[in-house]
């Protein structure tokens, strides 16, 4: 069921629609607004929206990394999973 859910953002309100629980929604938000501010605390001069891009660049990044971490861990397993077939089938056969 879709509902609003108020967030605060740089000390801006914005109302969400979204289907997701209320609680995610607002820690989602929540961490937009860490990000956020730690680029205007680094870089008060920083406009708006030059503080956003660069705020979502290091969201965009942290998210890459963690995929390439996934990607590492599943082949990892992959490997794992194919040596112990090998060594079963080697046991069997």
């Amino acid at each position: 069921m879709e509902r609003l859910i108020t967030v605060m953002i740089l000390g801006e309100q914005y109302t969400i629609r979204a289907t997701e629980d209320p609680a995610y929604v607002r820690r989602v938000a929540q961490y937009v607004d860490e990000k956020l501010e730690a680029v205007v605390t680094g870089s008060p001069a920083l406009p708006s929206n030059k503080a956003i891009v660069l705020a979502s660049l290091n969201i965009a990044d942290e998210l890459f990394k963690l995929e390439a971490e996934r990607e590492r861990s599943e082949a990892s397993v992959a490997a794992r999973l194919g040596e112990l077939s090998d060594l079963l089938g080697a046991e069997l056969g």
